[in-house]
């Protein structure tokens, strides 16, 4: 008798160790932006996939009746199934089934796309180099590089500008705003992405690239290789307009933040330039044009092009009137 107690306490304890997934269907809708895990017991984020605000997920499971954690299927996640915690947002259950109707039902309305606001930040790299000449990107900048004569990235942040640091790890989040950018784990991304990023964002050599996903691109909704590849896409819209010859003609030259917000008109329509706002800092007697920030508004996931980003978003004050644009190598 005993033997058989002994037998039937350890199927029950196997069991009880054994996946105790509740199959689902309907929408989880994300109230905001949280980790897609891809395990709950280990807390595994791998391409630290995170949920959009507003945005409804295939909801496929729970991980048991009181629900903690809801597994969901995320779009460009790999893998594209992830546990996300019930806080995070709420089901909304799949509809009964109805009889046929007599006329052909309408298809389905797309999920509305996620409209966002955002300021992309766009640098003059040799003006950045001339204060820090002994960082990595600096030292070997030559004036043949990509970044002697175009805008690089610096980032893409989600506004309002309170909006930071989404649902990071404190340890990750410390040693973001400590400036130990080596602590915060490389970031996965393709090898196409990884290559344009190295050339359009030089300060990924000082890991520049760990530091904007952490800050922002956590509050982005999408994963890393999306938020890169969006951020680079609209970067290679500015370089290939007539923004990016006005300042190929003007290195070394004073250029006036009017001029440069007609550019963006003439690329993007009227009204554009309005959102764009230009930085300055002054190293010695001289004041030099360091960086323009653009206003933006709209999916960016889903593709949309700069004119209707920037026409979305609310019109911005010029910053510095006026500034050289500098040439490559410490004056």
């Amino acid at each position: 008798m005993l033997r058989f107690v002994v037998v039937g306490l350890a199927l029950v304890a196997w069991l009880g160790c054994g996946r105790a997934d509740e199959p689902m269907d309907g929408t989880f809708l994300a109230g905001r932006s949280c980790e897609g895990l891809l395990s709950i017991r280990k807390g595994t984020n791998p391409g630290h996939v995170i949920t959009g605000p507003g945005v409804g997920y295939q909801l496929l499971a729970r991980n048991q009746k009181q629900a903690t954690h809801y597994r969901i299927e995320i779009p460009n996640a790999d893998p594209p199934e992830r546990w996300v915690a019930a806080e995070c947002g709420k089901v909304v259950p799949a509809a009964a089934p109805q009889p046929a109707p007599a006329q052909p039902a309408r298809a389905p309305a797309k999920p509305k796309p996620v409209e966002l606001a955002y300021i992309l930040a766009l640098s003059w790299q040799p003006a950045f180099c001339e204060t820090s000449p002994k960082r990595p990107e600096c030292r070997w900048q030559t004036g043949q590089r990509y970044d002697a004569n175009y805008l690089s990235l610096h980032g893409l942040w989600p506004q309002p500008s309170s909006l930071q640091y989404c649902n990071l790890p404190a340890g990750l989040r410390t040693a973001a705003e400590g400036g130990r950018w080596k602590d915060i784990p490389a970031i996965e991304l393709s090898m196409s992405t990884r290559a344009d990023l190295e050339t359009m964002m030089p300060s990924s050599k000082s890991l520049l690239d760990r530091h904007e996903w952490a800050k922002h691109g956590s509050c982005y909704p999408a994963n890393a290789e999306a938020y890169f590849k969006d951020s680079l896409r609209l970067l290679k819209a500015v370089n290939a307009s007539p923004v990016a010859d006005l300042f190929m003609r003007n290195i070394g030259r004073r250029l006036t933040t009017a001029d440069i917000r007609a550019a963006f008109d003439q690329a993007f329509g009227n009204g554009a330039g309005q959102r764009v706002r230009v930085a300055c800092k002054d190293v010695g007697n001289r004041r030099l044009i360091a960086e323009i920030t653009i206003g933006l508004k709209g999916d960016l996931s889903g593709g949309t092009g700069l004119p209707d980003l920037m026409r979305a978003a609310t019109t911005s004050d010029p910053g510095c009137p006026a500034g050289i644009l500098d040439t490559v190598g410490t004056q």
